[in-house]
């Protein structure tokens, strides 16, 4: 009869290592190169949800049985660096003098601009605003994208531009731009773009990228709500078949993602002595094989100073932080953030304060 009474107790044990074991293999598989383990390449999607599902269990077994605690705690504690680097806590800290101000931004075609003059641009004036000193822009397309730098030229003197078949990279620059260069890789759409930036005595790397998106239309984005707003019911919305086609577009864009990162940090190796800035829309969450591939490298901005889940992309309800500030161990992050005062695009700028350190 005692047994009888445990068996309820050891379902809810076995079901809280299941979800343990689901958020570890989450960070496990983010390791793993996507385009040699594409099935496995989109399950870092899912740790925020089984994060907050083990969150939970803490506090049920608080309430109920407080010793089964160990079992959640035990599998946050072996997740604790991963926990960091999706929600980062920092005490926060004035940036010191001499720092210089990065911003990443995601433009999405300046808004779609149609009518009035640039000066009036929501974005422009934004990036007017913004004191900072280097700006790494992505989906900069526009048929008068000139025009746009020039409104800004009194403040950026310096400007670069990658013109690609649907999208620009720019970047702007209150410093001289020494010589920019492409990151070899096969894409259409994309680009990681050097330039050696000079600084008073010192010359740093800037990288501007732009990575492989999922490309998920309106229907798969609402096949994604779907799913989530269904899955006790599957048999109503066909989610099986939706399950299917989702997967699969994830897996083949993860994949050319991949091979992008890996591009992008064998440069990085080549380079790891000097300086250096790693900027740009990743199209990645955190638990991803490309943060963690970069990451080997460098140090993230908004882990280092930043606080919250720093959420850039703001549209489809699929809320994540893609777009990142990464910099080399010889330069400190101060005060990152991600700025959601401004809404004319798909995603919300990140910014940071570096200082170099002394070497």
């Amino acid at each position: 009869m005692r047994l009888l009474k445990k068996i309820p107790m050891f379902i809810f044990i076995a079901i809280n290592l299941l979800f343990v074991v689901a958020m570890i293999f989450c960070v496990y598989t983010s390791t793993l190169p996507p385009q040699l383990h594409p099935r496995l390449s989109y399950f870092g999607l899912m740790f925020p949800v089984f994060l907050v599902i083990n969150l939970f269990f803490v506090l049920f077994w608080l309430v109920f049985k407080w010793k089964c605690m160990i079992v959640p705690v035990a599998g946050l504690l072996l997740c604790a660096q991963s926990i960091r680097t999706y929600y980062p806590l920092n005490v926060p800290v004035n940036p010191p003098e001499g720092c210089i101000k990065v911003l990443s931004y995601n433009v999405m075609h300046f808004g779609d601009h149609k009518n009035g003059s640039w000066e009036e641009n929501p974005i422009v004036q934004y990036l007017r605003k913004s004191e900072a000193d280097l700006i790494c822009l992505q989906e900069a397309t526009h048929s008068k994208v000139n025009e746009v730098f020039a409104t800004l030229e009194d403040v950026y003197p310096y400007c670069s531009i990658e013109r690609g078949p649907d999208s620009f990279v720019a970047f702007l620059s209150k410093y001289p731009i020494l010589f920019s260069q492409k990151i070899e890789y096969e894409s259409i759409n994309n680009c990681s773009i050097v330039h050696e930036v000079a600084i008073g005595t010192d010359t740093i790397i800037v990288i501007n990228n732009h990575l492989e998106s999922y490309r998920l239309s309106p229907e798969d984005k609402e096949d994604y709500r779907s799913i989530i707003r269904n899955y006790k019911h599957p048999e109503e919305n066909d989610s099986e078949t939706k399950y299917k086609s989702l997967t699969e577009k994830l897996s083949m864009h993860d994949s050319i993602r991949g091979i992008q990162t890996d591009s992008v940090a064998k440069f990085i190796d080549r380079n790891k002595h000097r300086r250096m800035i790693v900027c740009g829309d990743f199209n990645s969450s955190p638990i991803s094989y490309t943060h963690h591939r970069l990451t080997q490298y460098l140090n993230d901005a908004y882990t280092q100073s930043g606080n919250g889940s720093g959420t850039s992309y703001n549209q489809s309800g699929m809320y994540f932080r893609i777009d990142n500030i990464l910099v080399s161990p010889n330069i400190t992050a101060y005060g990152a953030m991600v700025d959601k005062s401004i809404k004319t695009s798909d995603h919300y700028p990140i910014f940071c304060f570096l200082k170099l350190k002394d070497e």
